[in-house]
């Protein structure tokens, strides 16, 4: 993955993506990036979430899969219309570089964003927490998930890593047992697959999973909660 060629592609809703032609891989849906963004992860995570847990004031992110920083960005922008703090952990093995950043378009493409967010988000120092927002702190991790270990407790998990054809290591159970088992009570866990294998062994883990309608182009997508 970290030698592969990226190149800039807009999708239908206007928003940029990145493709990587020797895997036919996509960094986000054709279909939309940041429409689908904004299904998968803000509506069935973080707004899912706070409909199961309306009185809680502070939300802790987790992210698999940094990738362009997209979805950190759209949090960032839900938790300024929201009422919770929000600390948000994502996980890249290979982070993208600065010359490939630069010619992504959210800045211009989502409306009302704050000047130079988009550039804090990704020239914050991995490995560190940092407040990008005296509400928001972003915990940038370096790392695999086979070498990561959960120190807290999880209210929201993304889970956003490349599709089974390129990484089906990805997609194992033994990925997902150590996320489930830091998910609190009412957390919730979202993804844009819906995979029959995922959706086994979420519940197995003790999850209560759902399929619900998927963005533009995918018909459905695994939501998955833990009971209170």
């Amino acid at each position: 993955m970290k030698s592969q060629t990226k190149k800039i592609v807009e999708t239908a809703d206007g928003s940029s993506t990145l493709y990587m032609e020797t895997i036919n891989e996509y960094y986000h849906s054709k279909h939309g990036a940041v429409q689908e963004a904004k299904h998968v992860y803000l509506k069935n995570g973080f707004e899912f979430w706070k409909s199961i847990e309306p009185g809680k004031k502070r939300c802790n992110v987790f992210e698999m899969g940094f990738g362009t920083g997209l979805n950190v960005l759209l949090t960032y922008l839900a938790h300024l219309e929201s009422s919770v703090e929000i600390h948000m952990q994502s996980l890249e093995a290979y982070p993208l570089s600065s010359d490939v950043l630069k010619g992504l378009n959210f800045n211009s493409f989502l409306p009302n964003i704050e000047h130079m967010v988009f550039d804090k988000i990704h020239t914050s120092s991995w490995d560190k927490r940092i407040k990008i927002s005296p509400e928001f702190t972003l915990h940038k991790i370096h790392q695999t998930l086979e070498k990561f270990t959960p120190e807290e407790s999880i209210d929201v998990i993304y889970y956003d890593a490349f599709g089974s054809r390129a990484q089906p290591e990805m997609w194992d159970d033994s990925c997902f047992t150590k996320l489930v088992e830091a998910m609190s009570p009412g957390a919730v866990f979202v993804t844009y697959a819906a995979k029959g294998s995922v959706r086994r062994a979420l519940d197995r883990l003790g999850l209560t999973v759902e399929l619900v309608p998927g963005p533009p182009g995918k018909r459905e997508m695994i939501r998955a909660y833990r009971q209170l």
